[in-house]
């Protein structure tokens, strides 16, 4: 019988060959990390794993075991070669970009939006 892993506990490969499984299985199928080479988009949380070790505060949180098997929790389902460039604004296939943290809300927030009776709002009056 097997060691069980906690979730959420930190993965980090054993040798060359597993890493290059790991490699193969999530990052060079991922939004994250082009596969060519010379491609300008890659993995931080990729040369993060490659230049520290578990433990250390810069070891991607991101590499862990759930239900006894290595993910990474950011990985993207992208096919390089047959949905083209995601970052191609003209690509139909490619994720909404991310919301502009200067952009504010047109709606505010209530910590519990599901009773409105409870929430107190304080009125400005101008004097």
């Amino acid at each position: 019988m097997g060691k069980h892993i906690k979730d959420g506990e930190l993965y980090q490969p054993s040798n060359g060959s597993e890493g290059d499984w790991f490699e193969s299985k999530f990052c060079m199928q991922c939004l994250h990390t082009n596969p060519d080479p010379m491609g300008k988009k890659q993995c931080k949380i990729w040369c993060r794993a490659i230049c520290y070790r578990p433990g250390d505060p810069e070891y991607p949180r991101e590499w862990q075991y759930q239900n006894d098997k290595p993910v990474c929790t950011n990985w993207q389902k992208w096919d390089w070669g047959n949905d083209g460039d995601p970052d191609d604004p003209d690509n139909p296939k490619a994720p909404p970009p991310p919301p502009d943290p200067n952009q504010m809300d047109l709606f505010p927030v209530y910590p519990d939006e599901r009773n409105y009776e409870t929430v107190k709002v304080k009125e400005v009056v101008n004097e």
